[in-house]
């Protein structure tokens, strides 16, 4: 059985919320900084103290994360760094040679 598929909703972000913070090797205050909302608030929810966040509080989490929203509720497994924009680990890989691929795409 998949790991946290019985834990209730709320249980499942705040797991969520800590895992990637500590992915990206950040303290909670750098975490809340990055999404754009209070230290406070995000300590909150990563206890499990407050729970229910808005649409526009999640989205703003998401993206301080790097990450869109559906991500953050299926999450793909974490790369255990922390670069310069949240997890960014979409980025294409490099060559032998330490060269990343040439894209017009930019994530």
């Amino acid at each position: 059985m998949l790991a946290g598929v019985d834990d209730s909703a709320p249980i499942r972000f705040r797991k969520r919320l800590r895992e990637l913070r500590l992915a990206c090797r950040w303290t909670q205050e750098k975490a809340a900084e990055a999404c754009g909302i209070g230290y406070k608030l995000y300590q909150l929810y990563e206890l499990g103290l407050k729970q229910n966040p808005g649409l526009v509080t999640l989205e703003k989490i998401a993206k301080g994360f790097g990450i869109e929203i559906h991500e953050f509720f299926a999450p793909a497994p974490v790369l255990r760094r922390g670069p310069k924009r949240g997890l960014d680990a979409r980025k294409p890989a490099q060559d032998g040679k330490g060269n990343r691929p040439k894209s017009n795409h930019h994530l």
